[in-house]
């Protein structure tokens, strides 16, 4: 069901929050604000969806087939700016910079998007900030704060824009829902990871669904993580903690009833439990049933939990044998590194 409001029409950021309910729908409507924006002037302007990571880009424009690349970052930062959105700038760039050299394109300009203002102290820190940017990556670093985006917005071109954004009659939802669920497509993803490790010694060879319960945890996490919401993180925090008591009950309940290495029902009863929970998730992180399955088999993978008695042996094991491939893999590039040396020598 949904209502209508009576707005005033101006240019205002704190009427995204009216409009979505949420500061966290704001956030999300922002970002769809920016896009639509940058589209004025690159009508050619696309984004990344999260699969888990979006590579640190809301918006951009360019080729990212080792091409060259514009950037914009949203930050729904409507209540200020500090030390902690210093901090997250900061991540962000670094997000967006590694996501470029990892992926093969480069990196021309990043602007950072921003529905307020900086005092002098916090200004100041941008200016330095920048300018060491600059000069270390070579890359053209910009700002759309409140008044930059209040004048682009008010320009002729931008006038569709205010229209969809900021238009005085609008529609409001009368809940908030769930994420939707997203398709894992390869069956062999995570096949060698330690959650389905994991369930394969306690005898569960269907895995398919709790990769794809992993999948969209991973997901759920990694954009809380990234957009870095005190009240979602906060939120996903005590999700976690919640389902790891959960799982520790009823696995010490299991093991004082059977000697044996197997518990069987132990899987099964925790998902119960994870089940009559779900209603009691914080609505702000929108999660699924499916995303909270997933975030049990995270814990899992963090070898935090098990499904068999030895579950936190299993897991040094695993981890061991990871490292042990790691150090392998190191100990044979630098002796490529060498004997190429040795050969342009």
């Amino acid at each position: 069901m949904q209502v209508k409001l009576q707005g005033s029409g101006l240019i205002d950021f704190n009427f995204l929050v009216i409009r979505a309910g949420s500061k966290d729908g704001a956030r999300a409507t922002f970002e769809d604000l920016v896009q639509d924006l940058v589209g004025v002037k690159h009508p050619e302007v696309s984004t990344i969806e999260a699969n888990p990571g979006d590579w640190g880009i809301d918006a951009y424009v360019g080729s990212l087939a080792e091409g060259e690349v514009s950037v914009w970052q949203s930050k729904f930062f409507l209540d200020g700016f500090d030390k902690a959105q210093q901090s997250q700038v900061r991540d962000a760039y670094d997000s967006a910079i590694a996501a470029a050299n990892k992926e093969g394109y480069t990196l021309i300009s990043w602007t950072l998007c921003m529905p307020c203002n900086f005092d002098g102290p916090n200004q100041k820190w941008w200016d330095g900030w920048k300018k060491r940017m600059e000069k270390r990556d070579d890359v053209v670093i910009d700002l759309w704060n409140r008044v930059r985006l209040r004048n682009l917005l008010m320009s002729e071109d931008a006038k569709r824009v205010v229209e969809v954004y900021f238009n005085p009659i609008f529609p409001v939802a009368s809940q908030a829902s769930t994420k939707p669920t997203v398709r894992l497509d390869d069956p062999l993803r995570y096949e060698g990871a330690l959650f389905v490790k994991q369930m394969h010694v306690a005898g569960m060879l269907a895995c398919d669904e709790a990769k794809e319960e992993f999948f969209n945890a991973e997901i759920l996490s990694r954009e809380i993580h990234d957009k870095a919401l005190e009240e979602e993180v906060a939120a996903l925090n005590d999700t976690r903690a919640v389902l790891g008591s959960l799982w520790s009950q009823r696995f010490n309940t299991a093991v004082q009833l059977s000697n044996d290495r197997l518990l069987p029902g132990l899987y099964e009863r925790v998902m119960d439990a994870i089940r009559e929970h779900h209603p009691s998730v914080p609505k702000v992180l929108r999660c699924g049933l499916i995303h909270a399955f997933g975030l049990m088999h995270q814990r899992v993978d963090e070898g935090r939990a098990g499904w068999v008695r030895d579950y936190n042996k299993l897991a040094a094991e695993y981890m061991s044998s990871i490292r042990s491939a790691e150090n392998s893999h190191s100990r044979s590039d630098g002796a490529i590194t060498q004997a190429e040396a040795l050969k342009d020598g």
